[in-house]
């Protein structure tokens, strides 16, 4: 070929091109306005020193006293067992599976029901890409007492009846139809691993007994132990089984009893020691406290916490007596325990005791070198950090709620704030609950 054949072929490709682009006309694109905002330059968090205090990751812009308080709140670190934290990390299938599925396991061993209303719209993948936990209102974790009810499977704290059961039927009845068998590989390896926990040692005894509707089983709500140290609680701390007849007179001060021949139903509280415990196997899976009003802070002596409490629950008992609107309400067990946890609950931000907030940024953190399954939780761990955050809330309201005498006196400083308040008006005379202004939609 010549080259001035080669050069006319070029010409003419060049005559066709434009052709072709004149001929199109030129769409404009809707979303140039939504680009147009879009970053340039990507914008990495700065690195910052780790807390001095707990060695703990911290993040631009974060307050200094966010994790410990400045070395004020130490706990002790938990102790995972390995088969189980190879689950949490591992690239192995059924690891994965088990990640992917976190949230069916742990309420296929919850010793707790789970109720709460949930946002739809962000749970649902088909409807929202992103998974995310959302709830509305209170969420609420109960227990059931394990008496039979024809029609009604057996769930939650009853499985643990029978898992020294080789065949483990009871449990793999659960197991959802399209993925039967990965279901049963990683609940077999969950009942080898919660073996070790206290309250499954108790409830597998219940597996041997003939009768069940004369057994009790006690649980004890109001466990006490210093988490600056690695403590779990034994057998006989957590709860107690017992034949109709023979139980003991008050073995535990504050505790929950169920029962063989009924299905009642208990709430266990946020300010109760065992919630995480019952709630989150596989977060606590040998059975570890979670926050409770006397845990002391970095160097008080548990001795001196002790001394404070006792200190707080006889002057409470005096203000009981002296307050005829708490004493009219002595008869309601909802009443008695509200009131008995403000009164506990009042120092426990204070000079001696670590307060709930305080304790659950200390467990949300990173620190070098240490396992903490609660970050490993995916779809699990939100569920928990949302429960965690409704707990706060409710400590919060909980307070205020106790001390409406100190906040009243803030508010209404006479005649006219009361008047202004709606007090004046003989309809609106009741029982009324003011809100702190410190506390979101407070005055």
């Amino acid at each position: 070929i010549s080259e001035e054949d080669n050069d006319e072929d070029v010409k003419m490709e060049d005559v066709d091109d434009d052709d072709d682009t004149t001929s199109i006309s030129i769409v404009p694109d809707p979303y140039d306005m939504v680009y147009s905002k879009l970053p340039t330059n990507t914008h990495k968090l700065k690195s910052v020193e780790d807390c001095k205090h707990c060695y703990a990751k911290k993040f631009e812009r974060e307050s200094m006293g966010f994790c410990c308080r400045k070395g004020k709140i130490k706990l002790a670190n938990p102790n995972t067992p390995p088969e189980l934290m190879r689950l949490w990390t591992s690239a192995d299938s059924d690891s994965r599976y088990f990640c992917d599925n976190i949230r069916f396991f742990n309420g296929h061993f919850s010793f707790t029901s789970l109720y709460c209303h949930l946002y739809s719209d962000t749970t649902n993948i088909s409807k929202h890409p992103i998974y995310t936990f959302r709830a509305h209102g209170q969420m609420y974790h109960n227990i059931r007492s394990f008496g039979k009810q024809d029609g009604l499977d057996r769930s939650h704290l009853e499985l643990y009846f029978y898992d020294d059961d080789p065949s483990l039927e009871h449990r793999y009845r659960s197991c959802r139809k399209e993925q039967c068998q990965k279901d049963k590989e990683v609940i077999t390896q969950l009942v080898n691993i919660l073996h070790g926990n206290p309250y499954s040692e108790h409830l597998r005894s219940m597996g041997h007994v003939d009768d069940v509707d004369d057994y009790h089983i006690t649980l004890n709500l109001d466990q006490r132990m210093d988490q600056r140290r690695y403590n779990t609680p034994t057998t006989s701390e957590v709860a107690a089984v017992w034949v109709e007849g023979s139980e003991r007179q008050r073995q535990f001060e504050n505790s929950v009893i169920l029962q063989g021949n009924n299905r009642d139903i208990y709430g266990i509280k946020s300010y109760h020691g065992c919630y995480d415990a019952l709630s989150y196997p596989l977060f606590f899976p040998r059975g570890e406290l979670g926050w409770h009003t006397d845990i002391p802070k970095e160097g008080v002596p548990y001795e001196a916490v002790m001394a404070a409490r006792a200190a707080r629950l006889a002057r409470g008992h005096n203000n009981r007596s002296s307050n005829p609107s708490i004493s009219d309400n002595a008869d309601d067990d909802e009443d008695q325990h509200h009131h008995r946890f403000s009164i506990l609950y009042a120092a426990s931000g204070g000079r001696l005791c670590v307060s709930m907030r305080d304790y659950y940024c200390y467990k949300f953190q990173m620190h070098p070198g240490i396992f903490n399954p609660i970050l490993f939780g995916k779809r699990l761990f939100q569920q928990f950090a949302v429960d965690t955050y409704i707990k706060i809330e409710n400590s919060r309201l909980d307070y205020i709620w106790g001390h409406q005498d100190k906040i009243r006196a803030d508010l209404y400083q006479g005649l006219v704030d009361s008047l202004h308040a709606g007090e004046g008006r003989a309809d609106s005379v009741g029982k009324r609950t003011v809100l702190a202004t410190s506390f979101i939609g407070g005055p």
